[in-house]
């Protein structure tokens, strides 16, 4: 096994020969044999949860389940949100309080009247960790708004803040989407670049004229 090691644990390879050799004894046995019927025991009351969970939706929530489905990176797992925050969302005044609530927000960092990026508020942690995944799993769909905004971000904020910041933009999409029971609307990998497009385009001019350039911009029919 100490052969199959890579990268730096190649330079290791000797205490690695030490390190694997011992003796498996009946209290190590008998504490592997506890710890496997522990993971097995968990297992099965998860699988009852999510089957009570799933009964629950087919049976009440069967439209919203759908509806939120339509969310890219969502599908299956729509029944962990409604598990989670339910369906009706007048509990909430509005968007902003379930993000909160479910601490998606990001907390106030501001210092001589500029706002700077702050860590997320505490609050529904199961939520939390879902919504998140979600964000991940959004960022790596081609041609979705949600891919295009992760790109936008990664940069400045890194791959696990906005990874942060698209599960909280799904938390918004679900709010209203199960408040006016509509689905998500597609805008567009191009979305962003349409909206940007002036400021874009001011951009390139001025850099082109830097270099000396004279820009006469037409529509393309």
């Amino acid at each position: 096994m100490a052969e199959l090691s890579k990268g730096r644990l190649r330079q290791k390879r000797e205490d690695l020969k030490e390190a694997l050799v011992g003796e498996v004894r009946e209290h190590h046995k008998f504490m592997i044999r506890v710890s496997l019927r522990h993971i097995r025991a968990m297992e099965k009351i998860l699988l009852g949860i999510e089957q009570k969970i799933r009964e629950k939706i087919e049976r009440d929530y069967k439209e919203e389940d759908e509806l939120l489905q339509t969310i890219p990176g969502v599908k299956e797992n729509a029944s962990t949100v409604i598990a989670e925050i339910g369906v009706d969302m007048d509990v909430f005044p509005d968007e902003m309080h379930l993000s909160s609530w479910a601490g998606m927000s990001p907390g106030n960092n501001e210092s001589a009247g500029k706002k700077k990026p702050g860590s997320t508020t505490y609050g529904n942690k199961c939520l939390k960790a879902i919504l998140i995944e979600f964000g991940w799993v959004a960022s790596r769909m081609k041609g979705t708004y949600l891919r295009s905004k992760y790109h936008s971000l990664v940069g400045r904020r890194g791959k696990k803040r906005t990874s942060v910041a698209l599960g909280h933009k799904i938390l918004i999409m679900c709010y209203h989407i199960l408040k006016y029971k509509r689905p998500y609307k597609e805008l567009g990998e191009d979305y962003l670049d349409k909206r940007r497009k002036d400021r874009i385009t001011r951009s390139y001019i001025k850099r082109l004229n830097h270099l000396g350039y004279e820009v006469i911009l037409q529509e393309v029919a």
